[in-house]
């Protein structure tokens, strides 16, 4: 069953005495333990698209739906408190707390169940994903933008929940950090059944994918095969047509110490703990916005 499908979505705003279509009539199923990418050029539409999902703006016609429910019946705020997170490429932790603070922030906010020692929790997750006890006490500007993404998605997985959004997360990162960040979303994906949906630039990350989706004047279609990801991302870039070709290496997994997996042995990707999924704000104004 799908986590959350698409029916008939359609978005305008107004342009003077002109209504402009930004996406027309889009149905699309999304299911757990699947990594889908979202391609399009800028200005196509798929930050707004990300939006509706997301449930930070509403759609102008149809309907978007989560287990087969309107997220409108169930209610915008609670649908974002509850049922989805998101990853943005800005980061937005709050700069003034830790690590591990930032983390706390996100499960204060849901009304979901979670252990009565959330600094546990907090501290497990941020270790599954590579920041160690003495980076988790750090303030979120002291760390790297690796590790700042890696904060904002141990923040996404502390409410949880099993839909997570990003929107360019590897967009301000170097390879190396988005190699390793995709490498997180798919072990989310595919070892612990979240949905994960990216939208995304990068021929890297959509060759990483399990279904690639591009978003071109208002239809959102799937797309097959390296050159066709190739022409979506960057149509006539003879470059990203190289870095999409068939044959491109796939990327490495992630390099570093092995970290404990909370309750299992010790592991290069040690396994998500039960208690934990993903969260959604972060300073007080995006807490207000988001929830």
């Amino acid at each position: 069953m799908a986590i959350l499908s698409l029916r008939n979505l359609t978005y305008a705003y107004q342009d003077g005495a002109t209504q402009r279509y930004v996406l027309s009539d889009i149905s699309y199923d999304f299911e757990p333990g699947r990594f889908y990418a979202i391609l399009g050029n800028s200005g196509s539409g798929k930050t707004t698209l990300l939006s509706l999902m997301s449930a930070l703006d509403a759609p102008r016609s149809g309907e978007v739906l989560y287990q087969g429910t309107d997220i409108q019946k169930l209610g915008y705020e609670g649908f974002r408190r509850n049922h989805v997170s998101i990853v943005f490429q800005s980061y937005n932790l709050i700069p003034w707390l830790t690590a591990t603070e930032n983390v706390l922030v996100a499960m204060d906010i849901t009304d979901n169940k979670l252990p009565a020692d959330q600094r546990a929790v907090a501290t497990n997750l941020l270790s599954y994903l590579g920041i160690d006890a003495t980076r988790a006490e750090r303030r979120v500007p002291q760390l790297s933008g690796g590790e700042q993404q890696r904060v904002a998605i141990a923040r996404a997985l502390a409410t949880n929940v099993d839909l997570i959004l990003a929107d360019e997360p590897t967009g301000n990162l170097d390879e190396t950090s988005s190699e390793e960040i995709v490498q997180i979303f798919k072990a989310l994906a595919h070892e612990h059944d979240k949905c994960v949906v990216v939208v995304t630039h990068a021929a890297e990350v959509a060759n990483e994918a399990d279904e690639v989706l591009n978003l071109s004047k208002g239809v959102l279609g799937e797309v097959t095969g390296g050159a066709a990801v190739a022409a979506a991302v960057a149509p006539g870039d003879p470059m990203v047509a190289a870095a999409a070709a068939p044959g491109t290496p796939a990327f490495a997994a992630p390099s570093g110490p092995a970290v404990a997996a909370p309750g299992g042995p010790v592991s290069a990707a040690p396994a998500v703990p039960s208690t934990a999924a993903p969260a959604a704000s972060d300073s007080d104004s995006e807490r207000e916005a988001l929830v």
